[in-house]
C-alpha cells in the first residue's frame, strides 16, 4: 500500500497524480487504456472547500456537478439509476447522514457510525458506486472521516470527490458539535485514463 499525507485537498490530489503517473501500471478497462495503482491511502489534514490549487487547476463544472447534483442531489445522475445524495439521504427511505449524526450525539465514542452506498440488488448489473462506504468517528474532540473507494478517477475527478466528502464531514461535525479532523481515503484502484495522461503531466509540470 502507498500512503500519501497532505495538508490540503489540492496537495493530496497532486501527490496522487504524481504517484499514479510514476508508479502506475498500464491496464485496460474494456478497450480503454489507463494507469493504475493498487491500494492507495490518502490522509488529508483539512478537506476544506476552499483550496488555491483546485481553484486554479480544477474544473469548476465538475466540482459543481459533483457536489450539487451527485453528493447533495436528490435525482438520478447519468445512467446510474441513483446519485450519492439518494444513497446517503434516502436509501430505502433512510437518511443515513441523519442516522450517523444521531448515533454520534447519543454515543460520541461509537465505532459504528458507518454509511454504505451499495445496493447489491441492482449495482452488480448496473453502475456500482465508486465510494462503497463512509465512516465517522469522534476522537479527542474531532470528527474523523474515512471513505473506502473501490476505484477512483484520480486525474479527472479526485479533487471534486475530496471537496464533496469534506463538505459532508463539515456538516456532520457541526451537527455533532465537533471540529473536522482528518479525512482519510482508501482507494483499492487509483487510476488515470489515457485521455488524461498529457493533461496530468502538464498539471504536475506547471504546479511543481
Amino acid at each position: 500500500m502507498i500512503t500519501i499525507k497532505a495538508k490540503t485537498p489540492g496537495k493530496a490530489w497532486l501527490k496522487a497524480c504524481k504517484t499514479v503517473t510514476e508508479k502506475g501500471k498500464h491496464i485496460k478497462d474494456d478497450d480503454v487504456l489507463l494507469k493504475e495503482v493498487i491500494d492507495l491511502f490518502l490522509e488529508i489534514e483539512q478537506a476544506a472547500e476552499k483550496d488555491s490549487i483546485i481553484k486554479k487547476h480544477g474544473d469548476k463544472k465538475i466540482i459543481k456537478w459533483m457536489i450539487e447534483e451527485n453528493f447533495y442531489g436528490s435525482k438520478s445522475v447519468l445512467n446510474w439509476g441513483y446519485c450519492y445524495g439518494l444513497r446517503l439521504r434516502n436509501y430505502l427511505g433512510i437518511n443515513q447522514i441523519d442516522k450517523v449524526i444521531e448515533k454520534l450525539n447519543k454515543k460520541p465514542e461509537s465505532k459504528s457510525a458507518t454509511i454504505v452506498t451499495m445496493d447489491p440488488k441492482v449495482d452488480f448489473s448496473g453502475h456500482m458506486p465508486c465510494i462503497v462506504a463512509l465512516d465517522f468517528k469522534i476522537r479527542e474532540g474531532k470528527l474523523l472521516a474515512t471513505a473506502f473507494f473501490r476505484s477512483q478517477d484520480v486525474g479527472k475527478k479526485m479533487y471534486a470527490d475530496i471537496l464533496a466528502l469534506g463538505k459532508i464531514q463539515k456538516e456532520v461535525a457541526e451537527k455533532t458539535r465537533t471540529k473536522p479532523g482528518k479525512l482519510k481515503i482508501f482507494i483499492s484502484s487509483a487510476y488515470i485514463y489515457e485521455t488524461e495522461f498529457n493533461k496530468v503531466k502538464e498539471l504536475l509540470k506547471n504546479v511543481n
